[in-house]
């Protein structure tokens, strides 16, 4: 259920910081609420419980700041995080979670979050961070960040990570040279079944079915010099 406190943008909120929360949970969302409400500076301007509804609530209201539960019913934090984003909408999101694992914590920061913290955060934390994002920088918890760096190096190294072994590149170099399997076979001194088998590999990796198709890939992808 939609709470919705008013029409008012944050244009026209002076130095107000017009903030939305999207929780799940009646009891933390209403608590989370009361506190914003009690709190001078800021001006609540909805309180939803549904992801379809934080969306529309950010497209219509444009809040200076959201802040969004990941576990959202019908539409989950991370698709509005990439809504948001997409749509270029000028509202800052804070991710509120129960959750805070490495890759849930890269993940939301790529699809466009600003801030990341727990659900255990104090009140004076929440509206910090808040704050910050207001000011358009971000917020990431010193406990977050040796696991997001560690999380950054093991994604970077497998997208470095050779797409096929130097043995598939060889035998895809004599594939394009139009040998069959019987004269590849010859040439790396592999058996027909063991050829056949690096080939079934390489369309799969390359998400192909036949050798002309894997050829064009390989030499669009730069993997055939």
């Amino acid at each position: 259920m939609a709470k919705v406190l008013g029409r008012q943008d944050s244009s026209r909120a002076g130095e107000r910081l017009t903030v939305l929360v999207a929780d799940d949970h009646p009891v933390y969302r209403d608590g989370l609420a009361r506190e914003f409400l009690r709190e001078p500076g800021f001006e609540l301007v909805a309180s939803v419980s549904g992801g379809h509804e934080a969306l529309e609530a950010i497209r219509r209201i444009r809040p200076r700041v959201a802040i969004l539960d990941l576990r959202l019913p019908d539409l989950d934090g991370m698709a509005v995080l990439e809504a948001v984003e997409a749509e270029r909408l000028p509202t800052g999101v804070v991710v509120l979670s129960a959750f805070g694992d490495s890759a849930t914590v890269y993940d939301a920061f790529s699809r466009g979050a600003r801030a990341f913290l727990l659900k255990a955060s104090t009140s004076g934390e929440i509206f910090e961070a808040v704050r910050t994002v207001a000011r358009g920088e971000s917020v990431i918890p010193i406990a977050f960040q040796t696991g997001l760096t560690r999380e950054i190096q093991s994604r970077r190294a497998l997208v470095d990570r050779p797409l096929l072994s130097p043995r598939e590149v060889q035998v895809l170099r004599l594939v394009a040279e139009g040998r069959s399997a019987s004269e590849i076979g010859d040439e790396l001194s592999l058996t027909v079944a063991t050829v056949k088998s690096h080939l079934q590999r390489i369309y799969e990796k390359l998400e192909v079915s036949d050798r002309a198709a894997a050829v064009a890939v390989a030499m669009r992808r730069g993997l055939l010099r």
